[in-house]
């Protein structure tokens, strides 16, 4: 791996896509599948148990939020900050709103971030401490990429 490249920040979101298999996990998937379905062929009724094995491999995996230098990527989208031409940050609804260049909108909320907390106001007060971290690195890679896109907190639009 490459000392230069610098790491994503991954943080725990609950987005709507489908979970994407790292190069890893597709092998590893593989590998079980063929297993599974040799031992299902050979011992039929209970070889069927192992395809759980597989199938756990393929829909296991935590949905995340990556924000990297010049991008962020959520499930199946990915929003470079330089193309962003409308920021809007709603903290009364927890929305944090991304409009880019070709029309596409992006929306962070945050009522997707998970939390362990039991109580109440526990969880509220993680879910906005998530949220308020994740926007506010958002907005700053933002400001640094893009020539002040409209709706930016923090400057004249």
């Amino acid at each position: 791996m490459d000392r230069n490249q610098p790491q994503l920040a991954v943080f725990k979101y609950k987005h709507g896509d489908r979970v994407s298999l790292s190069g890893k996990r597709k092998l590893f998937f593989i590998a079980s599948l063929v297993l599974a379905l040799a031992l299902a062929k050979l011992l039929f009724p209970f070889g069927l148990l192992a395809l759980i094995i597989p199938l756990l491999a393929f829909f296991g995996g935590a949905k995340t939020l990556n924000i990297g230098p010049r991008y962020l990527v959520c499930g199946g989208q990915i929003v470079y900050y330089a193309n962003v031409t409308h920021l809007q940050l709603s903290e009364a609804e927890g929305i944090l709103s991304l409009q880019t260049s070709g029309g596409k909108s992006f929306a962070i909320e945050r009522e997707k971030f998970p939390t362990n907390a039991r109580k109440a106001n526990k969880v509220a007060a993680n879910k906005a401490a998530k949220f308020n971290k994740v926007t506010a690195k958002i907005i700053d890679k933002v400001r640094r990429a893009s020539p002040v896109p409209a709706g930016v907190p923090g400057t004249a639009a």
